[in-house]
């Protein structure tokens, strides 16, 4: 039989088959059916778990690995909050959360946005500081790229393993100072995971373009280097020129893979580091400091809302910073410009302001004081002791930024609450075993007349019959928002105005009875809210100073953000088909020759 004849053959048979049994072809295997690979289908970003539909399952060949049933998201939603709530743990729900987010990644950030108030403590502080310590033991799979030292001179190489492409943000650490645990190296990665994480749970800014890294530089914790289980680079840490031109390269390569438009959020890195790095890629990249900057919107968010509730001004506060940390001195600084906005000269500014660390106040005689803290430096004898500071100045605002708990003794708080008719308190360290003082605390020595707020969340007390519920001064608050604001403007930099305009915002958020009330700062369940409020304040900002690279400028900026947000709810997963009309054609006869007789062929 010739070939011809086969393939004939082979038509009429299937032509007869497909007559006498209409059925059988929708269940016979052909190798032309197109599969969608089912990696794909399953993989995070895509799952759906039981929320797929049935012709999802059949036509996406994962037909029979679900059970039949069908969850709407809703009903997926129950299903983890029965789980997360059945672990007796924190740390037990943080391990569930993750391996959620390694399975259905919008149900997880679903899940984040209906759960916030008793979420946030799990993926950020303060259990996440737990996280970290034990990182080596909960480590399952790639959660975001590690840079080492060793990689000098590949840095983009490495960083183009990345599976996404279309990166809006990095999320960088070099582990040195994570919350106020210290050196944790490598497994710092936890906290630049919680942190972008909370740019789509709060800002519904889309996962895939969000980059958590980890600069492994080595690292000086002893315990890490004995710990066999210690997932980082067992060396010493990198300094001086060689850690500068790594970063260097780092920032380069971030560039030149994603662009200049690519947002850089600078977390947990030593404060002498920290401070260097943002004065040297400020006005070079769109990049910000959190613990610096972000913390300072949020510290003088509290101090703006202060100033509401007591009637009195800013500059007729005395204030003391315990603490002259990246958080503290940020704080500090963006004071200064608000206080600068407000026509004072320098010698009216820093009067009130006392700066003390752990070695005492800042004073001029002292030789150990860092430039950026020497503006606020007392012509004053030298004090050691922070209660007899507190008895000297009476200060009306007290904000701590140690990471020493207990500081703020009983007798401090005492002298605070005698004092003042409402003492400002902020314990800003965080997680809260490390807080300078408990919420009972506070509001026990004063009478209940303290304006509290702490960096972790403290729950309710109870005081002479009256339930008081502590303020929560988190970064949270602060840098969703901004990274939403900078990235819908598709700003180059990002100037310390921005950080004004969040603040004022923040402090501006809570109605007049929450503030009556005592209450500086938003409850969680109101951090979607807030995040979008600062965010179309930050990008309105960007846009009117021609610091934005959207054109044309959208007339309603929060109708564009909003259009252009994560959706927390599932789509169909396959390509919705339209009419298309019959198009004409010309018949075929086998009368056509090919080649054609008048097409001469050479060889």
């Amino acid at each position: 039989m010739s070939l011809s004849k086969f393939y004939f053959a082979v038509n009429q048979r299937l032509q007869q088959t497909q007559s006498q049994n209409p059925s059988n072809s929708s269940r016979r295997h052909h190798h032309d059916i197109v599969r969608a690979p089912v990696p794909s289908v399953l993989a995070p970003k895509n799952n759906k778990g039981l929320n797929f539909t049935m012709e999802e399952r059949q036509r996406l060949h994962v037909h029979g690995l679900f059970p039949p049933a069908f969850r709407t998201m809703q009903e997926q939603v129950f299903a983890v909050a029965a789980n997360f709530y059945a672990r007796a743990s924190n740390i037990g729900r943080y391990r569930y959360l993750r391996s959620l987010r390694q399975r259905h990644e919008r149900l997880y950030f679903r899940f984040l946005s209906e759960h916030l108030e008793h979420v946030l403590p799990v993926i950020y502080t303060p259990t996440v500081g737990v996280a970290c310590t034990i990182f080596g033991m909960i480590f399952r799979g790639p959660m975001g790229m590690y840079v080492t030292k060793y990689d000098r001179g590949h840095v983009a190489q490495v960083l183009r393993n990345w599976p996404e492409s279309d990166i809006r943000a990095v999320c960088v650490t070099d582990g040195e100072r994570i919350l106020g645990l210290g050196d944790l190296g490598a497994n710092g990665m936890g906290i630049t995971v919680g942190k972008l994480e909370l740019y789509t749970a709060l800002s519904c800014v889309p996962p895939h373009q969000l980059l958590p890294v980890c600069l492994d530089v080595g690292t000086n914790n002893e315990e890490l280097l004995a710990d066999p289980m210690y997932i980082g680079t067992r060396d010493r840490r990198i300094r001086g020129k060689e850690y500068d031109e790594f970063v260097d390269e780092f920032m380069q390569a971030v560039v030149e893979i994603w662009g200049q438009r690519t947002l850089i959020h600078f977390e947990d890195f030593a404060t002498p580091n920290a401070f260097m790095l943002l004065e040297r890629y400020q006005h070079k990249y769109c990049c910000f400091n959190d613990d610096i900057q972000g913390t300072s919107a949020v510290g003088l968010a509290g101090l703006l809302a202060v100033e509401r509730i007591t009637k009195k001004k800013l500059p007729d506060h005395v204030i003391v910073f315990a603490g002259a940390g990246s958080a503290a001195m940020g704080v500090t600084s963006l004071l200064t410009k608000e206080l600068k906005t407000r026509k004072l000269d320098m010698e009216r500014i820093v009067k009130n302001i006392y700066v003390f660390d752990q070695n005492g106040l800042i004073v001029k005689s002292r030789k150990d004081v860092a430039p950026p803290i020497q503006p606020y430096a007392k012509d004053m004898p030298h004090i050691k002791a922070l209660d007899e500071l507190v008895e000297k100045v009476k200060p009306s605002i007290l904000m701590g930024a140690t990471s020493m708990a207990g500081l703020f003794s009983e007798k401090i708080l005492r002298f605070m609450g005698a004092n003042n008719e409402r003492p400002a308190i902020f314990a800003f360290s965080n997680p809260t075993s490390k807080s300078e003082c408990t919420a009972e605390q506070a509001y026990a020595f004063t009478e209940g007349r303290a304006l509290f707020s702490s960096g972790s969340l403290f729950p309710p007390v109870v005081v002479n019959g009256k339930r008081m519920t502590p303020g929560q001064a988190n970064n949270c608050f602060a840098f969703p928002g901004i990274g939403l604001g900078v990235l819908t403007a598709n700003a180059k930099t990002i100037p310390d105005e921005i950080f004004l305009m969040a603040a004022h915002t923040l402090a501006q958020y809570p109605e007049e009875e929450a503030i009556e009330s005592g209450r500086l700062y938003p409850k969680a369940t109101e951090a979607k809210d807030v995040a979008l409020t600062v965010a179309v304040a930050v990008a309105q900002y960007l846009f009117d100073n021609d610091l934005g690279q959207v054109h044309p400028v959208p007339e309603n900026i929060c109708k564009f953000i909003v259009e252009n947000l994560y959706e927390l709810c599932n789509g169909d997963s396959l390509v919705e088909p339209w009419k298309f009309p019959d198009l004409p054609r010309v018949p075929f006869t086998k009368d056509y020759k090919i080649p054609p007789e008048d097409v001469k062929i050479s060889f």
